[in-house]
């Protein structure tokens, strides 16, 4: 048997380009910030995941000239939010897969996609479109986080 993902409809929450530098980052979370308002539940996890996503894009994507900005978007399914982050991929055209490794605590980078991964509970993934070599890099996050699940995703992205 082959399973099909049920197709849902988003909502779409927000859209914007960032220019592919040091202030990204910091744009994103500002987005997030102004589309979901400071009281949403989901906001913290959504701004950290929108800031690994975007530093990632940053720090790893070609340089392509004029169109290496980066797109964030931000929509709404039945019970999760959609991030997506789309970067201008890599100067490499043959598949590589995004690593994943949790260093240690001390470590200065190296745990962004852990991070994602544990604030999305494993709902990420990334694809190549095949027109532009584009990256696409996505996460679901929980549209209604509890305290309790927020402190147990926090301490678990630690």
């Amino acid at each position: 048997m082959i399973y099909l993902p049920v197709l849902t409809e988003h909502r779409e929450i927000g859209v914007i380009r960032l220019a592919r530098n040091d202030r990204a980052p910091y744009l994103a979370r500002e987005a997030v910030t102004a589309w979901t308002g400071t009281a949403h539940p989901a906001r913290e996890i959504l701004s950290l995941a929108a800031s690994e996503l975007v530093t990632n894009a940053v720090k790893h994507a070609a340089d392509i000239g004029p169109s290496d900005d980066i797109e964030l978007q931000l929509s709404q399914g039945p019970d999760y939010l959609r991030l997506v982050v789309t970067d201008p991929g890599s100067a490499r055209w043959t598949p590589s897969p995004i690593p994943m490794q949790g260093s240690n605590l001390y470590a200065e980078q190296g745990r962004g996609l852990a991070i994602v991964h544990n604030l999305s509970r494993g709902r990420w993934g990334s694809h190549r479109l095949p027109e532009s070599g584009h990256r696409v890099v996505w996460c679901h996050l929980d549209l209604s986080p509890t305290p309790a699940q927020l402190e147990e995703l926090f301490r678990a992205s630690i």
